[in-house]
């Protein structure tokens, strides 16, 4: 049986540590590649997704009939696993590198996990562009 609870590690077979899951969502590619890069270069964070996705944005302007849906917008969903101690700053971070401030530019969420395994690359590997 493997221990579920984040405060309790004497029954896990891995180790964990308590964390969160910030998960972003931005509207356009430019920000995307501009989060990410300022997530490894000013917060070294190694623990990030990207996926491409579609969606409806209710902030967009519909410009079909009435009685249809806009039409669907690309955007990308960014996740980061991030300690519990480091992730109300880290959401502030994002929050303002994603330009979420401005009206249809995303939107940025956080919710607990119950535990991460530890992940780390070698610096070689870290220092690679």
């Amino acid at each position: 049986m493997v221990n579920i609870n984040p405060e309790d590690h004497s029954d896990s077979r891995v180790p964990r540590e308590a964390v969160k899951l910030i998960s972003c969502i931005v509207n356009n590619e430019k920000a995307e590649r501009e989060l990410l890069q300022a997530l490894y270069d000013e917060q070294q964070i190694t623990r990030a997704n990207s996926i491409n996705c579609r969606g409806y944005a209710s902030l967009f302007e519909a410009r079909t009939k009435a009685g249809t849906l806009p039409q669907p917008h690309f955007a990308h969903l960014i996740e980061v696993v991030v300690s519990q101690s480091k992730a109300d700053e880290l959401f502030d971070f994002i929050f303002r590198k994603a330009g979420l401030d401005k009206p249809g530019a995303g939107i940025v969420f956080m919710a607990p996990l119950y535990g991460a395994s530890p992940f780390a690359l070698p610096d070689e590997i870290l220092k690679e562009k």
